[in-house]
């Protein structure tokens, strides 16, 4: 077994990680969870992140968001110094939920949204966290609703069973293997993960 450290923004992020570690690489284990406070926390962190994978394997995930393309945020994190090879440094394009939504079939079947309702290219789009919560308030079973959307009277973006729920669905649901095909940024993630024993 080889160890590897996972740095994520939030608890959504972190069950991706986890999942696509269990899948993409039978050989790898994760001993340290590292994150769950946001983007920021993981930028400050970077380098320091970056020092350890010359020791131990490091894969972290940071969503894209607004930045241009992913070797741009990486060189405003890290500047061009170039990267351990035990650093997977992967961003999604550009949120964690683009690559729930590529698995098509299983998030069809979690939330009830027609599967040919479900985008394509879910990469492709400007907001994918948002094109999930307005797919489920349009289409999902009313259980969904009830955890992924905020109370009518809430000032809040999500509701208060969003990670918990879509973290289940990654858990129990989510295949990185029918995802790939719809979203190249996970296809890269996956490859990179499956090379780290080869080191």
């Amino acid at each position: 077994m080889t160890d590897i450290y996972i740095a994520t923004e939030d608890t959504l992020s972190e069950a991706v990680a986890e999942k696509l570690v269990l899948k993409a690489n039978l050989g790898l284990r994760v001993v340290a969870r590292i994150g769950n406070k946001g983007n920021d926390f993981l930028k400050n962190k970077a380098i320091n992140l970056a020092k350890t994978a010359q020791c131990i394997p490091v894969f972290m995930l940071t969503d894209l968001d607004r930045v241009t393309c992913p070797q741009t945020l990486i060189t405003n994190w890290l500047g061009r110094q170039p990267l351990p090879q035990g650093f997977l440094f992967r961003v999604v394009v550009r949120e964690i939920e683009a690559w729930l939504l590529a698995d098509r079939c299983a998030f069809s079947r979690f939330s009830g949204v027609p599967v040919i309702k479900v985008p394509q290219n879910p990469e492709s789009l400007a907001d994918p966290k948002q094109e999930l919560i307005n797919l489920i308030r349009r289409y999902g079973r009313s259980a969904i609703k009830s955890e992924i959307l905020p109370e009518a009277d809430s000032t809040a973006n999500v509701g208060t069973g969003y990670n918990q729920t879509l973290s289940a669905f990654v858990r129990d649901s989510w295949s990185p293997v029918e995802a790939v095909p719809h979203a190249d940024s996970l296809a890269r993630a996956c490859r990179r993960l499956s090379e780290i024993t080869r080191l």
